[in-house]
Parts: C-alpha cells; sequence; structure tokens
C-alpha cells in the first residue's frame, strides 16, 4: 500500500478575478540505458538516449529501479516525474484523479500491470479504502469516471489481423468499481492497439465515445501503419454504436500518425485534438459536422480539420518538437496548451509553452499565444509539457517545469482568459519548487489545483506525493 505524503504550496494564493490519403511508416527508437550503483549501493540506471526521445529521470538523469518480491528487477517510472515529454511517441495515460460526491477523490493508478483504486478523504487526505482492479486483457488503454459508472478500456495485439480478434475491450463499473458487464470491439482494422498514443473518453447522453490510436492491417506497401482509431458505446446496452477504423482523410477524424488524441462534446458535436506528423503535420483541431444521436458521429459525413499550429519537416518525420498538454473548450474557443521549438527553427532544441485558441465561430482565426520566450533567451531554458486545468470563474491555470542546464527544475503557473490573456492579479510569486507528474492530469478540489507522484521513500517503501496549490476568487 502507498505511504502518504502531502506537499502543500502554502505560501503561493493566486487571486482570481470574477479523397483517401496514405499513411507513412512508424519508425522506431531506443533509449540507451548505463546501470550502475550508487555509493548506498541502490542499483540506477543513465537514461541517455537523444535529447527528443528521454526515459523518466531524476534531477541528475538517473531511473531508480527496484526488485520486486517475485525478485526480477523494474524500473520505477510509472507516473514518474515530468520528464520534459520531449518523446516522439505518445503514450496511455496511467495517472487518474476524480472527484467523488462524497467529501471524498479517488485515484487510479496503473503500474507493472496492476490497476490500484484509492480512495481518499478531500479535507485531510487521509487514504479511507483501496481496490484492485482485474486486467480482462494483457493491454491497459485507459480510464473515465463518469456521472453513473466508471470506465476502463483494455486491448490485445492482433498480429495476426484475425477480424473476430478482440483488440478493444469496453469495461463498465458502477462507482464503487464493481464490474458490470463488458463490450467488445473487433475487426477494426487493428494489430495493436494503443500504438504510439494515447486514449482519452467523453460521455454525453448515455454514450461513452472512445479516441485512441492503432497500428493497422499491413498496406499494399507493405508496412503496418498507424492512425487514429473512434468509437461508442451505447452506455445502457453496452454494444459498440459506432465506429471509424478505415484508412481515410481528414474529412472523416482521421489523423496518421496520430501521436496523442484528445475528445470532447460541443455544441452535441464531437471535437477532437490530434498530434500528427503527416496526414496533416500539424497539432489539429478536427469538429464533427454530425449531430450526436444515438452514438453516431459520422451519419452526415465529413469533418472539418483546423491546423492550430504547423509543423516544419518532412512528412511522416516521427520528430515534431511538439507536445500536447491539455484540450479545452471554452465559452468561445478551443483551446489547446503545447510545448514547442520554434517551428521556423528546426535546429533548435529549446522548447516553449504556446496555446492555440481557436474561434468556435471563425475556425480560420487561430490564435498562437506564446507564453514564454526560451527559444530566445540567452539561457539555456526549456518548458516541459504543460497541464493546463479550468478554475472554477471560468479561467484557466498553467502549469509547467522549466529546466535549466546544470541547474534544478523550477514550476511555473500562470492564470489565463479563455483568450490567453494572462491574469494581472497574481498576489504572490508563480515560480515554486515542485514536480508535475509524466501524465497526472491536475484537478480542482477544495479550491485547490492537485495532482500527485508516486516514488520511493528512502527506506525503499512505495511512497505517494500529493501536490496542492491553493487559489481563491477575488470577492
Amino acid at each position: 500500500m502507498l505511504f502518504k505524503k502531502v506537499i502543500c504550496f502554502a505560501t503561493a494564493i493566486i487571486m482570481l478575478s470574477t479523397s483517401v490519403l496514405a499513411s507513412p511508416r512508424l519508425s522506431t527508437s531506443t533509449d540507451e540505458v548505463t546501470i550502475s550503483k550508487n555509493s548506498e549501493g541502490a542499483i540506477k540506471v543513465l537514461a541517455s538516449g537523444t535529447p527528443n526521445h528521454r526515459l523518466p529521470t531524476d534531477s541528475d538523469g538517473w531511473i531508480t529501479i527496484s526488485k520486486s518480491s517475485g525478485g526480477e528487477t523494474k524500473v520505477l517510472t510509472s507516473t514518474a516525474p515530468n520528464n520534459q515529454g520531449y518523446g516522439n511517441y505518445g503514450k496511455v495515460v496511467t495517472s487518474y484523479m476524480y472527484v467523488n460526491d462524497d467529501n471524498t477523490f479517488s485515484v487510479v493508478d496503473y503500474s507493472n500491470n496492476v490497476i490500484n483504486v484509492d480512495t481518499y478523504n478531500s479535507q485531510t487526505y487521509e487514504l479511507l479504502k483501496s481496490k484492485k482492479i482485474t486486467m480482462e486483457l494483457p493491454l491497459f488503454g485507459g480510464v473515465y469516471a463518469g456521472s453513473k459508472y466508471n470506465f476502463i478500456v483494455f486491448g490485445q495485439n492482433n498480429t495476426a489481423e484475425n477480424d473476430n480478434a478482440i483488440t478493444f475491450k469496453t469495461v463498465k463499473y458502477t462507482k464503487d468499481w464493481e464490474k458490470i458487464e463488458t463490450v467488445d470491439y473487433s475487426n477494426n482494422n487493428t494489430i495493436k492497439p494503443f500504438e504510439a498514443g494515447s486514449l482519452r473518453m467523453v460521455e454525453y447522453d448515455n454514450y461513452l465515445y472512445v479516441r485512441s490510436c492503432h497500428q493497422m492491417y499491413q498496406a499494399r506497401d507493405g508496412y503496418n501503419h498507424q492512425a487514429n482509431i473512434t468509437y461508442s458505446v451505447d452506455i445502457n446496452k453496452m454494444e459498440i454504436a459506432d465506429q471509424f477504423s478505415k484508412v481515410m482523410n481528414t474529412d472523416y477524424g482521421y489523423v496518421s500518425h496520430s501521436f496523442d488524441q484528445y475528445i470532447a462534446v460541443d455544441n452535441n458535436k464531437l471535437v477532437a485534438l490530434d498530434l500528427g506528423d503527416a496526414y496533416p503535420r500539424s497539432v489539429v483541431l478536427t469538429k464533427y459536422n454530425t449531430i450526436l444521436n444515438k452514438g453516431n458521429f459520422l451519419s452526415d459525413g465529413m469533418c472539418s480539420a483546423v491546423d492550430m499550429l504547423k509543423i516544419a519537416g518532412q512528412t511522416g518525420n516521427n520528430y515534431t518538437g511538439v507536445t500536447i498538454g491539455g484540450f479545452e473548450v471554452s465559452q468561445n474557443n478551443y483551446i489547446a496548451a503545447v510545448s514547442t521549438i520554434d517551428q521556423s527553427n528546426t535546429n533548435s532544441t529549446k522548447r516553449d509553452v504556446m496555446l492555440l485558441i481557436t474561434d468556435k465561430k471563425d475556425s480560420k482565426n487561430v490564435k498562437q499565444v506564446n507564453i514564454t520566450n526560451y527559444a530566445n533567451s540567452t539561457e539555456d531554458l526549456s518548458a516541459s509539457k504543460p497541464y493546463i486545468v479550468k478554475l472554477p470563474n471560468e479561467n484557466y491555470m498553467l502549469l509547467w517545469e522549466v529546466f535549466a542546464e546544470g541547474s534544478s527544475r523550477n514550476m511555473e503557473v500562470k492564470i489565463v482568459d479563455e483568450n490567453g490573456n494572462i491574469s494581472k492579479e497574481l498576489t504572490a510569486s508563480t515560480t515554486f519548487m515542485g514536480m508535475l507528474s509524466s501524465d497526472c492530469q491536475p484537478i480542482c478540489i477544495n479550491d485547490k489545483v492537485v495532482w500527485y507522484t508516486n516514488g520511493v521513500s528512502p527506506n525503499g517503501e512505495p511512497e505517494r506525493t500529493f501536490y496542492k496549490l491553493d487559489f481563491h476568487a477575488k470577492n
């Protein structure tokens, strides 16, 4: 069981005012590692991969590993502190937090093939109960805490290209995580679900919409290409209601390669965000034209694609210099938070935080708001993946870490409105020492923005750390 340590940034109080396209080949990349022992005898791994494909490390570039009770050695990377998020490829989210209706919040954490659900008191952060969830298939896809039920998507590989093989399984649970029912999804052009990307879900009108990615059946060029995939589930009947898994183009919401996937519902229609390296080569917003009805999201056909950030380089080059940190739908805009190199200088390795904002009424009106300017700094500074958190007053909190050569990292915080304007009402410094998680989306709990990381205590026991950032609205 994880021990708990709560870190509260109590001194940081922030005042707030009221045609078909082929898919490119997916290349591979491997980190080189060196294994050593420190002066205390602990085994450590030095990550020495390229700057654009890094493993989670501590401030000295080391990854701690430990031995399980079975004797095998495992690298402790689940919910690791932010590792700049500079990898070329996306990955499924393994760390989740959500608020319950009974003054509690829950953490769902997937690590070493085990899914743990821990529930805490929202005031004291006391651990109240824990539960393990059984893996339904070998691969973990993602979690969604719905209004009446919770959901987990599992998957398995299908290298034989068998149309009858189950590649995606969606499981419905009670809010107390008792299994209710499942629905299988097969015959979807998939040999590997969740490959080189993520999975996110949204619920609307008793239907669950899932957007993920997959490596597909072999194409005529002899390659198994990667793209996004979308399907919906009838929550009451637990049946597949609609799906799209073909090779097509952006008119159908298709992006390839798609290294990250976000999904939301706005004005009774789906909107999605993908990180594409070829078709298109951009951070691309997809607006579905179909009014959602009985889970159908493509019955009217055609989608509108908006390049929120065009990416320099050749089509299909897996390196984009971009990492998406979050996607939000505001009253008037669609907002993406990213870290990116200067796309006019592909030799640059410095990352800046940028907001990409698209006007709902005028999709051609895309505004790129530079929150930082590290690329032009004389200091060797670079930004991690930024998180964006919607606050109760419709403003947004941006959080990211700043990395500097030869020094420790700092966390930066800004409050912005839906147009990317930075709030002028900060009453304290917005620079903190802290650690953001590699994939835990911060949430609001009792007027605090909260997230967690997992680690190991000095005595070798697993340890969970909660970080709480206070804020309150101006009277």
